[in-house]
C-alpha cells in the first residue's frame, strides 16, 4: 500500500450491503473519479487494492487506523468473488440423454387410445416407469414438498 498524505484511514458502505474498511483515497482511472480503497491484510486474505466508482458508494466513516484495521479483520472481504456453476461432463451429459432416450421408447410402447378414451391401467404403467427412473436423479423431485 502506498503512503500519501490525502489516504485517511475509513469503512467504506458500498451499495449492494458490502462492507470495506482501510485507507481510502481519491484515485483516476478510465478518465473518471475513483474512490481507492487499500484493504490491510486480515487472517484470512492478502492485502488489497480496490477501486470504487461514486455511484457506488453509500457511505464513508472516517476512522482511526485500529478501528479500520478490526473492521477489515471483521468483514474479511474476499478479494476475488468468482462464481463458476457446476458444470456435467460431455460423458454425463451423453449418459442422461441415453436414459431419456430408453424412457421415452418404453413410454412410445404404451398403447394408445386412439379413440381420445384413456385405456386403462396406461396410467399406472406410465408411473411405473416414472419410478423406475427416480433413482437416476432424472424423474419426478419429491423433496420440494
Amino acid at each position: 500500500m502506498s503512503d500519501n498524505e490525502n489516504e485517511q484511514w475509513g469503512i467504506v458502505e458500498l451499495m449492494g450491503h458490502k462492507v470495506v474498511a482501510g485507507k481510502v483515497s481519491k484515485s483516476e482511472m478510465l478518465g473518471a473519479a475513483l474512490m481507492r480503497v487499500d484493504v490491510p491484510a486480515t487472517s484470512t486474505y492478502p492485502e488489497f487494492t480496490q477501486f470504487y466508482g461514486t455511484s457506488a458508494i453509500y457511505c464513508v466513516t472516517f476512522v482511526s487506523e485500529e478501528v479500520a484495521r478490526r473492521t477489515a479483520e471483521q468483514t474479511k472481504v474476499n478479494p476475488v468473488s468468482v462464481y463458476v456453476p457446476d458444470l456435467i461432463t460431455r460423458e454425463k451429459l451423453d449418459e442422461v440423454v441415453q436414459q431419456y432416450e430408453k424412457r421415452l421408447e418404453r413410454l412410445r410402447a404404451l398403447p394408445s387410445g386412439g379413440s381420445g378414451e384413456a385405456v386403462p391401467g396406461v396410467a399406472d404403467r406410465i408411473e411405473e416407469l416414472w419410478e423406475e427412473g427416480e433413482d437416476d436423479d432424472l424423474g419426478p423431485d419429491d423433496d420440494d414438498d
